[in-house]
């Protein structure tokens, strides 16, 4: 099992050209176990209690998505984003890695792995696919496969399918849930045959007594309402992400690395800050109750709220300059990172 399927992700031993090669992901298997599921619930179990003319749109709607939804993750799966180099060659021509020679596996627009020449400075070397890939944005471990230039379109239509196809659902459970309450003969012949209690007389949902079936089907339609709406939650806010991220120009790698960068960075600089204002703050009270005792005021309470005043000032104006000049620091290292292919094209 353990050569079929990985849970942790490891550096393949020859390079990866689609998601389908072994080891597969288990998040890659669960996304599919997931898919057929909801596939089987849609089609045969929530579009059949839909009344007759939101039955037959809703096939339709569910037939189109989903067939979408198949297409964008095969084609993200199976498309090679490596670069147009490396695709040429063979999968087991993997140089190793000298780090007494090189302190990168990419340095000056030149893959030292690869022994390739990247066509931009976006490429990024995967360990975990063991190749570069052009314009490198993340690994999806979805895919089982990197997300670059040449998969990122198929990689948003899969996103946006799976997105539409779960907020349907939430839809057509909320339209069912409204009719059992309120008119239960408005559903499907199915539907009411299931939920049809021999003792009951009428519709009227203040006096109706809910049979055992009755239950069952309003507790089937809730918690698959409630699991549609929070796999649409998750993806909504993976598709705002990207979203995002196109708007500030980044890769999904750069937001993270430079978020991280930032994070690291600043809590090292606030407790370097913080320690030196507490020893700062310290010496001053030493200073200010050696002075008032020689005086003989008791002025310990104003000096102790003035000191502190004046400390996080001094904290705060300290912490801002830092993080200004960081950023001016950034956006310049980041200008002078000029690829080789960039200064030719100029």
């Amino acid at each position: 099992m353990h050569k079929c399927c990985s849970l942790h992700l490891k550096r393949s031993p020859q390079r990866r050209t689609n998601g389908f090669q072994l080891p597969l992901n288990y998040q890659q298997i669960v996304g599919w176990i997931v898919c057929v599921i909801s596939a089987l619930v849609n089609f045969f179990l929530l579009t059949p209690t839909q009344f007759e003319d939101l039955k037959f749109a809703s096939l339709i709607i569910y037939s189109f998505i989903y067939a979408v939804y198949v297409i964008a993750h095969f084609a993200a799966s199976l498309v090679d984003p490596g670069e147009d180099d490396l695709r040429k060659r063979d999968i087991y021509i993997l140089p190793e890695f000298d780090r007494t020679i090189h302190a990168h596996v990419i340095e000056n627009g030149r893959c030292h792995l690869c022994n390739i020449n990247t066509t931009d400075r976006k490429t990024k070397h995967c360990g975990i696919c063991n190749k570069c890939v052009y314009q490198f944005d993340h690994h999806c471990k979805w895919l089982n496969n990197c997300v670059g230039r040449r998969n990122y379109t198929v990689f948003i239509l899969c996103v946006v399918s799976a997105l539409l196809i779960t907020l349907f659902t939430v839809i057509l459970c909320l339209i069912d849930i409204y009719f059992f309450l309120v008119s239960p003969q408005k559903l499907s012949s199915a539907a009411q045959t299931f939920i049809n209690c021999s003792e009951l007389e009428d519709y009227n949902y203040v006096t109706k007594k809910y049979c055992k079936s009755s239950i069952y089907f309003l507790i089937f339609l809730v918690t698959f309402c409630t699991i549609a709406l929070a796999i649409a939650c998750a993806l909504l806010h993976l598709l705002c992400f990207h979203i995002y991220i196109s708007i500030l120009g980044v890769s999904t790698y750069e937001y993270i690395m430079r978020n991280s960068h930032t994070k690291s960075v600043c809590c090292k600089s606030c407790r370097i800050n913080i320690r030196r204002l507490y020893i700062i703050n310290q010496d001053k009270l030493k200073s200010n109750a050696i002075v008032n005792s020689e005086t003989g005021v008791n002025r310990e309470n104003i000096t102790r709220e003035h000191d502190n005043e004046i400390s996080m000032k001094n904290f705060i104006n300290t912490l801002v300059t830092d993080e200004i000049n960081r950023a001016r620091k950034l956006f310049l290292y980041e200008k002078s990172k000029i690829h080789p292919s960039n200064e030719d094209r100029s």
